[in-house]
């Protein structure tokens, strides 16, 4: 499989799978905007750190260090 089709699979699925949380979280009085904002913050987290695993953090702000 090519890797591509695997991360649009990827994110077809997380995509799909945050509905069922938000609907059980309602049960329990968290409002979407609470969970809009904890996944958007866990997103983040997780890509800042890929971003500096893979040295991209470093390239990016190159520039502006010099």
């Amino acid at each position: 499989m090519k890797k591509g089709l695997f991360y649009a699979i990827l994110a077809s699925i997380l995509w799909a799978i945050v509905n069922p949380f938000i609907k059980q979280g309602l049960s329990y009085d968290f409002t979407p905007m609470n969970f809009a904002g904890i996944r958007f913050t866990t997103v983040g987290i997780i890509l800042f750190a890929y971003t500096r695993h893979k040295g991209i953090w470093q390239e990016s702000f190159q520039p502006l260090l010099l």
